[in-house]
C-alpha cells in the first residue's frame, strides 16, 4: 500500500471511530422523555392479563373491629382466580381456598376439593368476579373527576410515576366500592349484610394511587372510607400488584377432580 493511499485509510478509520464514539456518547445520554400526567394514565389504561389484588371489607368501632379479606391470583388464557378467604372477628381467623373458573368454584376442604355454584354459594358471579378485577374502571376508564384529582409525583432514577388522589365525590365512591362489596362476600349470608351496609353507610372519602414503573402498571389501590350510624366505621380496600407474572394459571386437576359440595337438603334426604 503506498504512503497516500495508507494515510487516506487511516483518515477514514479515525473519522469512522470518532462518528462511531459521537453516536454512541448521543445515545448514552438520551434520556426518556418526561410524561405528563395524562400520559401517565394513558400508560395505567393498557389492560393487563394477570396478577394479584386484595380486595377486603373492615368494620370497626372504638373497641373492636371485623375484616372479610380475599386475596386473588388471577389469569391465565380464559381467567381463573385462585382465591385465599379470611375472616377475621373478635381475634379469631378463619381462611379457606378456592379456585373459581367460567363454570364452578372450587373448595379445598383440607383432605378433599369440592365444587359448587358460585353464585348461589357466595351471592356473585364468575362474572362479577371478574368485573370488579378485570374491568376495573377506575384503572381502565378513570372519570374526569378522578383524572382532575390526581397528583403526581416523578421519581427520575426509578423511571417511577405516582398518582395520588384524596376524593370525596359520593358517585365516585360509590362506583369504586360496589365491585368490592359484591364480591367480597364469602356467603349468601355475609353478601346480605354488605347489601345493608352499602344501603345504610355514608360515604366520606377515597383516596387512590396508581404507580406507573418502565411505562406500563406496577401498582393500584384505593381505599373508601364509610361510616355506619354514630359508632361504626367502614373500609372498603382494593390493591393491585404483580402484573404479568401469572399468565398462564389455570386450575389444579386436584381441584378440577372435586365432589359436590354436600349441602342440607342432599343430607336431609339420606336421613
Amino acid at each position: 500500500m503506498n504512503t497516500k493511499l495508507k494515510k487516506a485509510f487511516i483518515g477514514i478509520s479515525l473519522a469512522t471511530l470518532f462518528l462511531l464514539g459521537g453516536c454512541s456518547q448521543q445515545k448514552k445520554n438520551t434520556a426518556d422523555p418526561v410524561l405528563t400526567k395524562s400520559q401517565v394514565v394513558q400508560k395505567a389504561k393498557k389492560s393487563f392479563r394477570s396478577g394479584q389484588v386484595i380486595q377486603s371489607v373492615t368494620l370497626g368501632t372504638d373497641t373492636s373491629s371485623q375484616v372479610a379479606l380475599a386475596s386473588t391470583t388471577f389469569g391465565g388464557e380464559s381467567t381463573v382466580y385462585h382465591i385465599t378467604n379470611q375472616t377475621t372477628s373478635k381475634g379469631k381467623t378463619r381462611s379457606s381456598e378456592e379456585w373459581v373458573n367460567l363454570n364452578n368454584v372450587y373448595i379445598n376442604g383440607r383432605d378433599t376439593w369440592y365444587k359448587a355454584d358460585l353464585e348461589k354459594l357466595t351471592g356473585h358471579s364468575y362474572a362479577d368476579l371478574t368485573d370488579a378485577i378485570m374491568n376495573n374502571r377506575l384503572i381502565h376508564n378513570p372519570s374526569d373527576t378522578l383524572v382532575n384529582a390526581y397528583k403526581m409525583k416523578r421519581n427520575k432514577k426509578e423511571k417511577t410515576y405516582t398518582l395520588t388522589a384524596n376524593i370525596k365525590d359520593k358517585d365516585l365512591m360509590k362506583k369504586a366500592a360496589t365491585p368490592v362489596f359484591n364480591t367480597v362476600a364469602q356467603s349468601s349470608n355475609q353478601a346480605k349484610v354488605f347489601k345493608q351496609i352499602q344501603k345504610y353507610g355514608k360515604y366520606k372519602n377515597m383516596t387512590v394511587k396508581t404507580v406507573v414503573r418502565d411505562n406500563k402498571l406496577a401498582g393500584f389501590n384505593v381505599f373508601v372510607n364509610m361510616k355506619l350510624g354514630k359508632m361504626m366505621t367502614v373500609k372498603v380496600g382494593q390493591s393491585y400488584g404483580n402484573f404479568g407474572n401469572h399468565d398462564f394459571l389455570r386450575v389444579p386437576t386436584s381441584a378440577t377432580n372435586a365432589k359436590p359440595l354436600p349441602t342440607t337438603d342432599n343430607n336431609s334426604k339420606k336421613k
